[in-house]
């Protein structure tokens, strides 16, 4: 047996690291100190600070805790614990909040630095291709960590940002975990908690309008990602090695750019001077939501169908900055001075449907599609909280504010560029 060794964390009991010393010594792993959980979004939330580190530790304490509750083998619960420390081994710097201009994501770089960490899984008694397995989603096992709603990787994140960020009202993950079962292989919660499911997935929904979804965090992240797309572009490069930095190498990477634009972005960043909405597009009905009284701001409502193609439609980051250079230039401004700060589709912000079981593993309905009224309810959060903004340098938003129906405009017929495209 290897000697007691435990870490203590915030919001868990000690987490015993005992059998994974080698993976947390590991410089990968040790990486992830550096790594803040929310990336960028420390600039909204000052207490966001945590790190990817204290995640990993997190999600293992709740799977320590779920091998304690259901029946796995010894050899399930090594792996479930395995894979719980080093789910996020592949993230670089701020997270997601890079990865849509980098040719590469975190999935693909964690498995190749799994097959680095090859000789540390060994001596941890780990399997390389069921750890890959797990990590592609496919292994059996995977979905008690990796699943959308009941996963211990989201059920930490919730809590622990949550946490950081300063907001309240976190559900009761114990209870939650006491009443997950796999039901026709698939993760589901018991009927009789049903309501503590719904709750998770309001407090899910609650946490992406006030905080991931922030106006002020998805400004500031487009300024992020703008500044490395443009040094990225001057170097000609894919920016493979910008997966191995810290947040603060990033920055200093920025801060000497031979890009200017990158780095009076990055001055910017760290002065906190940042960029201001001065166009917002949100889906019928939903314009009352921006709080826009006394400030140089103007609201255009657009279909739900067309503010998601043209949403869609600027996920590809070429597009995107395309797009941001035209009306920067329409508006007299320089390249850079105008940004579009976007959210991800419609789809990908709903949660995903939850299995409840009511008697055997027979016995099962989806809860989204059964509760109606539950379903309506977190459609509507989402759509309360959808919207597109044109974002620009706080001393240009008086000026730009009063060109933005002929900003609308344009942005309308891109949009209808778009659709006429698809037909």
């Amino acid at each position: 047996m290897p000697e007691f060794k435990s870490i203590c964390i915030p919001a868990a009991p000690p987490v015993d690291v005992s059998n994974f010393l080698p993976l947390i010594d590991h410089e990968f792993f040790q990486r992830l100190r550096h790594r803040k959980q929310l990336g960028i979004n420390s600039l909204v939330f000052p207490g966001a600070l945590h790190s990817r580190f204290e995640h990993a530790l997190g999600v293992l304490s709740l799977t320590q805790n779920l091998c304690r509750i259901q029946n796995f083998s010894p050899d399930e619960c090594l792996l479930l614990q395995g894979f719980a420390l080093l789910h996020d081994i592949g993230h670089g710097p701020f997270s997601h909040q890079i990865e849509p201009v980098l040719q590469s994501d975190h999935h693909k770089i964690g498995l190749q630095r799994l097959q680095e960490m090859e000789d540390a899984l060994v001596q941890a008694g780990l399997n390389l291709k069921e750890l890959g397995d797990m990590m592609l989603g496919k292994h059996t096992l995977a979905a008690w960590i990796s699943d959308r709603n009941l996963g211990t990787d989201k059920l930490d994140y919730l809590h622990r940002d949550a946490l950081h960020i300063g907001f309240k009202g976190t559900p009761d993950l114990e209870k939650i975990q006491f009443r997950t079962l796999m039901c026709n292989g698939t993760l589901a919660i018991c009927e009789k908690h049903i309501e503590d499911a719904k709750q998770l997935q309001k407090f899910y929904s609650y946490l992406h309008q006030h905080g991931y979804l922030n106006k002020t965090a998805l400004a500031v992240q487009r300024m992020l990602q703008r500044a490395v797309q443009e040094e990225l572009l001057a170097r000609q490069s894919a920016g493979e090695q910008l997966w191995d930095m810290s947040d603060r190498e990033l920055i200093n990477w920025l801060e000497n750019a031979k890009a200017s634009l990158s780095r009076k972005l990055a001055e910017m960043l760290e002065k906190r001077r940042i960029y201001r909405s001065v166009l917002v597009l949100k889906p019928n009905d939903y314009g009352f939501v921006e709080k826009c009284h006394g400030k140089d701001l103007q609201v255009f409502e657009w279909s739900r169908t067309r503010l998601n193609k043209f949403s869609q439609n600027l996920q590809n980051i070429g597009r995107l900055r395309q797009l941001e250079n035209n009306l920067a230039q329409e508006c007299g401004l320089q390249k850079g001075e105008l940004l579009c700060a976007l959210m991800p589709r419609f789809a990908k912000l709903l949660p995903k449907d939850l299995m409840v079981c009511t008697g055997d593993e027979n016995q099962h309905y989806w809860l989204l599609e059964r509760d109606k009224d539950h379903n309506k309810s977190l459609e509507s959060d989402y759509l309360r909280t959808f919207a597109v903004r044109i974002i620009v340098v706080p001393e240009k938003r008086t000026q730009i504010a009063e060109k933005a129906e002929n900003i609308n405009e344009l942005l309308k017929n891109n949009a209808l560029e778009i659709e006429q495209k698809e037909t």
